[in-house]
């Protein structure tokens, strides 16, 4: 089906480019990029779900939901403790120690997950006071226990089979919508609907795992090699604290939303930030899917190398602008349409932030970069300056000025991230 393709676009690309429709590689990478798109663009049906529980549990529900799933998701980093960028990377480079990456990767992101649960369920009886938002709070921490299987994802990311993933993908997604569906057709509360979140990891876990077996894979040949493990949290810990560093400042606006105003208001934004979010795959996607290519570039020459990079930048920045301008025109059409007049005062926040996706875009693609050159100082320093920014912005925005002061703190943390990481392009390398 690809090569037709390929052939009907032929008459409409210059002769000099057929070249690259006939290479074998760019098929490839077309096609696994292909089927990302496809799953992401297929979750759709779960954002419009997502938006109908919006509706059916009003402003302030949905702000206790989002708060709790906020607040236990700022400990997420522990559970992966950044080793996903690293597996990626290594099993792309070093293919002959699949079984070995892949059981040393198990080990430490299953005993991460324990932790994050762990410090999640303290950290919500200290914090929280409101005894239904801690316990959807510890509800949705239990998925952090669940999380050490997509590895196996990470796996058929680097070996790019994205179709594998994106199968698995729509499958949960059709089965978690449909339950929600019901849970709103019956009148359940948010502790059912929050209980859909720690299901949907269960059915990933049992899916990826009969993916691995059907391509002749056994997850009982996967070895703990504490040599490896040493050499991945070497580095991966920096990965960690960046990833936390970035959750955080992606929702600390949230968490502090809640705490200088209520939780209706954590609603009204939340519904606001779902909006400007449901883009935000397309930069995983094309970073995800690409990074093997640009990986493979650098063995064949600076240039060529340096070229894919330059190309992936412009195209993440044009698809964020792309994105930005029809949401800030019709943002209050959107809202109305999806989510109803009762949540009219989230029209001016999602005008803001919207915005802040080119930054995030932009810095998807800069990430790349740095992760391939193994400057992950460079990438730490990032998410832990936007980080501190974003807090700052949030304690003197938000007093002043409301959720539209949140919604510019998050637009400049986000937007100062490129410029950053090309000022501090020749960051100390780990060796």
């Amino acid at each position: 089906m690809l090569d037709i393709l390929f052939q009907k676009l032929k008459p409409i690309v210059p002769e000099r480019w057929h070249w690259v429709l006939e290479h074998s590689g760019f098929k490839r990478y077309f096609a696994n990029t292909g089927w990302m798109f496809f799953g992401q663009m297929f979750s759709i049906i779960s954002v419009l779900v997502n938006i109908w529980v919006a509706r059916y549990l009003g402003p302030s529900d949905f702000g206790k939901l989002s708060y709790a799933l906020a607040f236990a998701g700022m400990f997420s980093f522990i559970a992966n403790l950044g080793v996903s960028g690293i597996l990626v990377r290594d099993l792309v480079k070093y293919p002959e120690q699949r079984d070995k990456l892949m059981g040393t990767a198990f080990v430490l992101t299953l005993g991460g997950g324990i932790l994050a649960f762990l410090i999640a369920t303290i950290g919500s009886f200290i914090f929280i006071s409101d005894i239904l938002v801690r316990n959807l709070a510890i509800v949705f921490a239990l998925t952090f226990i669940f999380s050490s299987v997509n590895i196996i994802a990470n796996f058929f990311q680097a070996t790019v089979q994205a179709k594998k993933n994106s199968q698995i993908q729509i499958t949960v997604i059709i089965i978690s919508s449909l339950i929600k569906i019901y849970l709103i057709f019956t009148g359940k509360g948010i502790i059912w609907l929050i209980t859909v979140f720690l299901f949907d990891y269960i059915l990933y876990n049992i899916l990826y795992i009969f993916n691995y077996f059907k391509s002749g894979l056994k997850i009982f040949d996967w070895k703990f090699d504490k040599n490896i493990a040493k050499e991945i949290f070497s580095i991966s810990w920096l990965l960690m604290l960046s990833s936390a560093a970035a959750y955080i400042y992606m929702k600390i606006d949230q968490v502090m939303i809640g705490y200088y105003l209520n939780t209706t208001a954590v609603g009204l934004y939340a519904a606001a930030v779902r909006l400007a979010e449901i883009w935000y795959f397309i930069p995983g996607i094309i970073c995800s899917s690409l990074l093997p290519a640009i990986i493979n570039a650098k063995k064949y020459g600076e240039e060529k190398y340096k070229r894919r990079l330059k190309n992936l930048y412009i195209l993440l920045g044009g698809i964020a602008v792309l994105i930005a301008i029809p949401s800030t025109l019709f943002a209050s059409w959107f809202i109305n349409l999806f989510f109803g007049s009762a949540y009219g005062g989230s029209v001016i926040i999602l005008q803001i932030y919207v915005w802040s996706g080119v930054g995030l875009f932009l810095t998807w693609g800069l990430n790349q970069y740095f992760l391939t050159e193994n400057r992950l100082y460079a990438i730490f320093n990032l998410s832990f300056f936007s980080m501190i920014l974003n807090i700052l912005l949030n304690i003197i925005f938000i007093p002043k000025f409301g959720l539209t002061g949140a919604a510019w703190a998050t637009l400049i943390s986000y937007s100062i991230g490129p410029v950053l990481i090309l000022s501090f392009s020749k960051i100390k390398k780990i060796n």
